[in-house]
């Protein structure tokens, strides 16, 4: 251990040796200080876990998260902590790049999606969106069951405020009054992503031609029945890759 009494007398009696400093003298005092400053800085210990802390755990309990793997544009991969998830993230998504179980807890960091490719949390997987060639700004799982189309959707706000679609159940929607609903898919593994347009005629033209391996549904769609309508697309999805195979 060093013992800064001795090394603060030695710098005393260094600095009341003659006005004018020997080369050797002046080397002497600049060793001493760098000993002072290197003692001072290995016996500041790191931060650890204060009584406030331990009371803020003690009184919030065990955090709530789901482990995530988080993959860059560049490629990198990094484990994160997710509070929560949702059907899909617009702009950003919040996480801790530690256990929010650690002591202190870590900070919550804001991620812009348009910095990932790919998400993985709790066994869902999501993927930045891209509608030729522009980042969409949302990263979004795929709604549908395993089959040939695979479907993202958001809802839009009175407000413009773009949120996750509120799923109930896998393939139904909940059609607030409030709420505008935009779907994009892609009908088949590896195809562009496309937005599904939302007039009638154009819906039923543009569906009943993605659903042609189904001629019924097709034909439902292409009759605008209810049930078959731009609202109910993920009913109408999954039931297509259900009874549809890939060929």
């Amino acid at each position: 251990m060093v013992h800064f009494s001795l090394i603060t007398k030695v710098l005393r009696s260094l600095l009341t040796w003659p006005r004018r400093l020997t080369r050797l003298q002046t080397a002497l005092i600049g060793s001493f200080c760098i000993a002072l400053g290197t003692a001072a800085h290995a016996q500041r210990p790191e931060r650890v876990a204060s009584r406030v802390d331990s009371l803020r755990a003690a009184r919030d309990g065990k955090p709530t998260y789901f482990p995530a793997v988080l993959t860059f544009v560049s490629g990198k991969q990094m484990r994160a902590f997710l509070p929560a998830y949702t059907t899909c993230f617009v702009e950003r998504v919040s996480c801790y790049d530690a256990s929010p179980e650690r002591i202190p807890p870590p900070s919550l960091k804001s991620l812009d999606v348009n910095r990932l490719v790919a998400m993985t949390v709790d066994g869902h997987r999501y993927e930045s969106l891209y509608l030729n060639g522009k980042p969409l700004g949302l990263l979004a799982e795929n709604l549908a069951p395993p089959g040939p189309i695979e479907l993202f959707g958001y809802a839009k706000t009175k407000n413009d405020m773009l949120i996750p679609i509120p799923l109930v159940i896998p393939i139904w929607v909940s059609t607030g009054t409030h709420d505008r609903y935009y779907w994009h898919l892609r009908a088949a593994p590896g195809a562009a992503l496309r937005e599904v347009p939302r007039g009638g005629g154009e819906f039923a033209k543009v569906m009943g031609e993605v659903f042609a391996a189904a001629p019924d549904l097709a034909a439902r769609v292409r009759r605008q029945e209810k049930g078959a309508r731009f609202d109910e697309l993920p009913s109408l999805v999954f039931a297509y890759n259900t009874r549809t195979t890939i060929k």
